[in-house]
C-alpha cells in the first residue's frame, strides 16, 4: 500500500488518521520542494518515531524510490493536501499503472485557507504560480490567467515559487514587480488600479493578511514565508466588509 498523507499548513494539522498510517508504514517519505513548512523533519520523526527519508524534487518525479518497495506499506508525506499539486496525480496514476494499492489522506491547504481572506471560495477562478525568474525563462501564462479571471469575475490566487536549492520563496514585492513589468510591457492599467491581498504564513497562528493598493502592499513586511498574493475580483458587501476588518 502506498499512502499519500497531508501535512496540512501547521504543526498540529496532522490528522489521527495521518499518525496511524504512518505508524503502520515500512518507509516513509517526506517531499520537501513544494513547500516551506512550520516544523521539521526532525519533529516529525520525535513524533512518530520512525525514520523519514527527505526527497528532492527530481528523486519525487523520476526516481519515484517509493515506488520501489511493492509489498511493503509506504508513505509519501506532502506539505498541504495530497492532491493540491499535479505532480501528486501523476504518482496516483502510475501507481495504478504498477497495480499499487494506494490511500490518500487529506489535509488543510493554502486553496481551503484563502477563504480566511473573507473572500468567497466559489468565485475563486484559475490558480496560477509565479515562479522565479531566469535567464532564458519568463514566462508569462500566470498573467494570462489572471485577465481570463477578471474578465468573467473571479478572483486569482497567485502561489509564490520556492526555490529548493536556497529554500528561499519569492517575496510578496517581487511578485508585484513581476506582475507590474508584464502590466507595462502590456500597456495593460488592468492591474495598476487594483488592491491586492498579500498573505503570509496562512494557517498558522502568526498568519498575516493585508489588503490594500498595488503601490502599497509592497512596503509592507510579511516577516517569514510561505506567501500568497490574491487579486480580487468585483467584491460583493459581505467581502468587502471582511476585507475592512482586517488589521
Amino acid at each position: 500500500m502506498l499512502y499519500l498523507i497531508g501535512l496540512g499548513l501547521s504543526w498540529k494539522d496532522l490528522s489521527l488518521k495521518a499518525l496511524e498510517a504512518i505508524q503502520k508504514c515500512d518507509e516513509i517519505y517526506l517531499e520537501t520542494y513544494t513547500s516551506l513548512a512550520d516544523f521539521s523533519k526532525l519533529q516529525l520523526e520525535r513524533l512518530t518515531g520512525k525514520k523519514i527519508h527527505a526527497l528532492t524534487r527530481k528523486q519525487v518525479e523520476e526516481t519515484q524510490p517509493f515506488f520501489k518497495q511493492k509489498q511493503k506499506d509506504v508513505a509519501l508525506l506532502i506539505h498541504g493536501d495530497p492532491l493540491s499539486a499535479t505532480t501528486h496525480t501523476e504518482i496516483i496514476l502510475e501507481a495504478k499503472k504498477r497495480k499499487i494499492k494506494i490511500e490518500i489522506i487529506h489535509a488543510p491547504s493554502i486553496l481551503a485557507a484563502a477563504a480566511e481572506t473573507g473572500l468567497q471560495l466559489y468565485k475563486f477562478g484559475k490558480t496560477a504560480s509565479i515562479p522565479f525568474p531566469q535567464k532564458n525563462f519568463k514566462p508569462e501564462s500566470f498573467f494570462d490567467i489572471f485577465e481570463q479571471n477578471q474578465k468573467i469575475g473571479a478572483h486569482t490566487l497567485f502561489l509564490l515559487d520556492l526555490n529548493p536549492d536556497t529554500n528561499k520563496f519569492l517575496t510578496i514585492k517581487q511578485a508585484i514587480d513581476i506582475l507590474y513589468i508584464i502590466a507595462t510591457n502590456r500597456a495593460s492599467d488592468i492591474f495598476t488600479k487594483l488592491k491586492l491581498i498579500g498573505c503570509a504564513r496562512l494557517g498558522q497562528k502568526t498568519q498575516k493578511i493585508v489588503y490594500t493598493s498595488v503601490r502599497q502592499l509592497p512596503k509592507v513586511n510579511f516577516g517569514k514565508p510561505p506567501y500568497c498574493l490574491i487579486i480580487p475580483a468585483k467584491l460583493n458587501f459581505k467581502e468587502e466588509e471582511f476585507l475592512r476588518s482586517l488589521k
